[in-house]
């Protein structure tokens, strides 16, 4: 039985190889991988129905070992296409953040998974109970994904142990992604700034108003974003050394007349981009 789970396994991995090389879209291939998967998960389903297992030490190899691998497989590229799906066509900057709470999500499944310390540990103590089809109890099964589970090829744990398999890939994806992303990110963002491709080209005085309103309307964090790490931002994206900014404000504080005179200017002129829209 261990050659023939191997076999399918072995088949599975070359199947999803000559997937990925298609050149079709990354929904369309993970769709075919899953169809895959299922194939073989029943093809295992059916060639067990008519398998004597040799001892119970070989009954819960299959279930806590064997089966898992090709069950958890199916579970990482459902949950893959389901990310995939959700991150199509978003910016880099909102996929980085949806991949960290996805990454985040993960981390606290498997802590919150009472049977992960067991398995992790390596101990074998309740095998027998947790991997043999005959004492597969309903009332204990607290991780069931349907209420009409195959009993004849399915036991009390062997999902759970499918779900930490797949749970363990998907992290080092979404972390990898993330990294990934991460870098792209910081590359355009040196890339804007070494190039100068947002050049203030208005006054200081201008540019301490704005950063001045950005604060005091709370913009960022809710408020809690300190005044010199706004400006410094400015500094750096805009490609501008501001000064003493306090001092400009200050001025900006004393003016008699029209104290936001560079907010009031860019309300105009978007009121007056939007009436010719408009028309």
């Amino acid at each position: 039985m261990e050659n023939f789970v191997k076999k399918i396994k072995q088949n599975i991995e070359l199947e999803i190889v000559r997937i990925e090389q298609q050149p079709i879209d990354v929904l369309d291939k993970l769709k075919q991988i899953v169809d895959f998967i299922q194939a073989s998960l029943i093809l295992l389903k059916t060639t067990i129905a008519d398998h004597q297992f040799a001892s119970s030490h070989e009954e819960i190899l299959f279930f806590k070992v064997w089966k898992p691998q090709i069950s958890g497989l199916l579970i990482f590229y459902i949950r893959l296409y389901q990310i995939e799906k959700n991150r199509t066509g978003k910016s880099p900057s909102i996929q980085c953040k949806y991949l960290k709470a996805e990454y985040e999500s993960l981390k606290k499944a498997l802590a919150d998974n009472s049977f992960y310390p067991y398995y992790q540990s390596g101990k074998t103590d309740s095998d027998e109970l947790y991997f043999m089809r005959e004492h597969y109890d309903i009332l204990s099964d607290t991780c069931h994904f349907s209420l009409d589970r195959d009993t004849t090829f399915s036991t009390l744990h062997d999902s759970s142990v499918a779900e930490i398999l797949a749970n363990r890939r998907l992290t080092q994806y979404l972390s990898d992604e993330i990294d990934s992303l991460s870098d792209e990110l910081h590359l355009r963002f040196t890339s804007i700034i070494e190039s100068n491709l947002l050049q203030w080209t208005d006054s200081k005085v201008a540019l301490v108003e704005f950063i001045y309103a950005l604060y005091a309307g709370k913009c960022f964090n809710n408020g809690a974003t300190n005044l010199k790490d706004i400006a410094f931002c400015c500094e750096t994206l805009f490609n501008i050394e501001i000064g003493d900014f306090y001092r400009i404000f200050l001025e900006i504080r004393n003016r008699k007349k029209n104290r936001t005179q560079f907010l009031d200017k860019l309300k105009e002129k978007i009121t007056r981009m939007m009436d010719e829209l408009d028309r």
